[in-house]
């Protein structure tokens, strides 16, 4: 593949990234508590997502969960390869809900980053997604395709926020411990992996 040709993939990549988001935000803005499905949800003759040249057709479930225990949100993702769906679960508190948007938008970029690249690992081949799901979480985050996926999410999100990567991947493991539940030399050996990445 010529450089050209990597430029313009990454830049496709960026405006699905984009729109994933404002689609999800868009929800977030106008529903409290729910599943909800896109682009069905923008546009009932659409079902799934297809973008030019990216090679895969997807749906994004986003499920809001409000929560007044919460101080502000907690966003989790995951993408069923086998399902082409990519599920987004934003968990909120009600009484600070336009307070968040910003940070949140920040969030939603990375996890769609990570779960992305999830889909381009199907679709090139790059890595073998039909293992059994690792439910240790040393094991889980220290698989291949998942150190490839949070490169790539904590990349977005590094550039986007104009933090450097190490900050930004530290202060996730640091804030996300009820995600992760990792211990601290475990968080400590997945930074350092994940630092250290090279395909």
């Amino acid at each position: 593949m010529k450089f050209k040709d990597l430029i313009l993939e990454d830049g496709r990549r960026k405006e699905i990234i984009r729109t994933l988001v404002k689609d999800i935000i868009e929800i977030y803005k106008k529903e409290d508590d729910g599943e909800f499905y896109l682009p069905d949800y923008k546009d009932e003759d659409k079902d799934f997502y297809e973008f030019p040249n990216f090679g895969e057709a997807f749906v994004l479930e986003v499920v809001l969960e409000p929560n007044e225990d919460l101080e502000s949100f907690k966003v989790n993702a995951d993408y069923y390869h086998n399902e082409d769906i990519i599920e987004v679960t934003i968990e909120y508190n009600p009484n600070n809900k336009t307070r968040m948007t910003y940070d949140l938008v920040g969030e939603l970029n990375e996890v769609i980053s990570h779960e992305i690249r999830h889909i381009d690992q199907k679709v090139k081949g790059t890595f073998d997604l039909d293992v059994p799901e690792e439910k240790d979480p040393y094991k889980y985050y220290t698989q291949p395709h998942e150190l490839d996926a949070q490169v790539f999410g904590f990349k977005r999100l590094a550039k986007i926020t104009k933090t450097p990567m190490d900050v930004v991947i530290k202060r996730w493991f640091k804030t996300h411990g009820d995600v992760h539940k990792l211990t601290n030399e475990q968080a400590q050996d997945v930074i350092s992996k994940i630092l250290n990445y090279r395909k």
